[in-house]
């Protein structure tokens, strides 16, 4: 679902992709005062557009669980330094206290940009998404890559996801498979991949339209360049 009323629809397209680009690479980088500030803006962000935004947030977070559970595993292992509890006689085989901040700093990074993702998607319609991917991709001009031909992709992706997501729920639903079920989940994606695997052979040539996206006003870069400057603050105070 996407929503195009509120505060959000008066800043470019471009720049909410640029912002969440900014975003993300401050929160790869795990800093504890980055990561209270993208809580913060997280949670700015949802309060300010209503409970609809979050619908299908937790879903999304619920579908990732293995995989949150997998990182915080490898790195509470796998990361040198004292364990959780050093006087016990097993304590080689527990987790080090560095390994699980570490760990949990990187799930609460993951947890921030699926529900930054979850966000940009509910505000920005996937008409607007690929205008301002095709926007942004002027630069790969410069390296013989054809932004027409990246832009059609990605909004054929976009669509066919739609699609395949609909088909899955559709054949799981049909199927009756019960939580656990690994044998059922099994014989349903076989049949999933032969029934994709048909469509596309037999699916006709679409044209695409791709709408190219207008310049964004010059004072709107103020929107990223803030983020930036908050973002950097929050670092420098963390290591105060």
């Amino acid at each position: 679902m996407t929503s195009e009323a509120g505060w959000y629809s008066s800043v470019h397209p471009v720049l909410r992709v640029v912002s969440f680009v900014i975003f993300s690479l401050f929160l790869a980088l795990g800093n504890p005062g980055q990561l209270v500030a993208a809580v913060v803006a997280v949670v700015i962000l949802f309060a300010t557009t209503g409970h609809q935004s979050m619908e299908g947030l937790w879903p999304t977070l619920r579908r990732i669980r293995w995989l949150l559970l997998s990182i915080l595993i490898i790195y509470a292992w796998m990361t040198p330094g004292p364990a959780l509890f050093a006087g016990l006689e097993a304590s080689s085989w527990l987790p080090t206290t560095t390994g699980l901040i570490q760990g949990g700093r990187r799930l609460l990074a993951l947890v921030l940009i699926v529900a930054a993702v979850h966000w940009l998607l509910f505000v920005t319609s996937q008409h607007q998404l690929v205008s301002a991917l095709y926007w942004l991709a002027l630069p790969l001009r410069l390296l013989g890559i054809s932004r027409q031909r990246f832009a059609v992709r990605v909004a054929l992706i976009l669509r066919r996801v739609l699609e395949v997501h609909a088909l899955v729920g559709r054949q799981v639903k049909q199927a009756g498979i019960a939580k656990g079920d690994i044998r059922g989940y099994a014989k349903v994606s076989a049949v999933l991949v032969e029934e994709i695997m048909t469509r596309a052979e037999q699916a006709p040539c679409e044209a695409v339209e791709i709408a190219v996206s207008d310049r964004p006003p010059l004072w709107q870069w103020v929107w990223p360049l803030l983020l930036t400057v908050v973002l950097l603050l929050a670092g420098e105070a963390a290591k105060l």
